[in-house]
């Protein structure tokens, strides 16, 4: 895949091909250096097809590695819905965001002022999905970055991370709640 760094597609593809002509089941690196390549060449098309491609014959699973690749040429190219439809498509096939994936739309939703109203809605995502670590990482990149996630948002990270019902019924019954001086 040293082909393509130097930006040589038309190679890239040739190996690919005797690669596959030849029994050889690309593994998870392949896959994500071909993909960068062809995204690094402005054929982002081709990388999301290598993507359907790898989904298809579903023997190797994309990791947030080989997304957040996707999500770069997407946004790169100005193409927020693709990159969001593909979030969704990552988030339905049980990967997490990580730091890179919220960074990378960070970048282009900062613009518009959209960045927490993002993350806050990716938290409350994962969440639904059960994937509380997943929306405990997204929550400490917000948290770093200043943006603070909604009250709402919070109580259902809690609750997520505080399963058990002992608890919260310690939490009810000492009647806390956010801003409660009596505990400091």
């Amino acid at each position: 895949m040293a082909y393509a760094k130097r930006g040589s597609s038309r190679m890239v593809m040739m190996a690919w091909k005797n690669m596959l002509n030849n029994g050889r089941t690309p593994d998870l690196i392949a896959y994500t250096s071909m993909i960068r390549g062809l995204c690094e060449a402005g054929m982002v098309d081709g990388g999301m097809r290598l993507l359907n491609d790898m989904l298809a014959r579903g023997d190797v699973e994309p990791d947030a590695v080989t997304y957040n690749v996707l999500f770069h040429g997407l946004l790169e190219g100005g193409n927020l819905t693709r990159a969001m439809d593909l979030l969704g498509r990552m988030l339905d096939r049980g990967c997490d965001p990580d730091p890179v994936t919220c960074n990378i739309f960070l970048k282009w939703l900062v613009v518009e002022g959209k960045g927490r109203e993002f993350l806050d809605g990716l938290v409350v995502r994962l969440i639904k999905r059960g994937r509380v670590e997943g929306a405990s990482e997204i929550v400490e990149v917000m948290l770093r970055k200043c943006l603070a996630p909604e009250a709402s948002t919070w109580e259902k990270v809690l609750r997520g991370v505080c399963k058990r019902k002992k608890v919260w019924r310690i939490i009810d019954s000492a009647g806390w709640r956010c801003g409660d001086k009596s505990f400091e």
